[in-house]
């Protein structure tokens, strides 16, 4: 008898108990690149890019992302603070490395940003000015 209650009392505590809060994780970089290979960005773009006559520019962003697994996060792509695009992501493992790219031509200038969102919230926020010196 008094096992079954202390098992029963055990049994209360764990369903009464506040749940334990799970690692939010972070994003170890945040980056803009003109390329990814095997998984990392070749280069860093800086905070300026300027508008390249008769192509199309492909401009990628990068992430590092560690203790997310089984999360979901987006890349947000806004040129002048409106929303061009949402891309989202499953993350797989402990360290998750995403990356989704935009093509910029001429007409498309002005301020892009890059949000990466969890669950509504903005974790990172990068940008640069797409410049067409014209």
């Amino acid at each position: 008898m008094q096992h079954t209650l202390i098992r029963s009392m055990l049994l209360c505590l764990a369903l009464t108990s506040a749940p334990i809060a799970m690692a939010e994780g972070t994003v170890a970089r945040a980056l803009f690149a003109s390329e990814v290979l095997d998984r990392e960005p070749i280069d860093e773009l800086g905070d300026v890019i300027k508008v390249e006559y008769g192509e199309i520019q492909r401009v990628y962003f990068f992430t590092d992302l560690r203790d997310m697994d089984g999360s979901q996060i987006a890349h947000v792509w806004k040129l002048n603070g409106q929303v061009e695009v949402e891309i989202p992501f499953d993350i797989g493992g402990d360290r998750w490395r995403v990356w989704s790219s935009k093509r910029l031509m001429p007409g498309f200038d002005g301020k892009w940003s890059v949000d990466v969102v969890k669950n509504g919230e903005v974790l990172e926020s990068r940008s640069f000015d797409y410049v067409d010196e014209w």
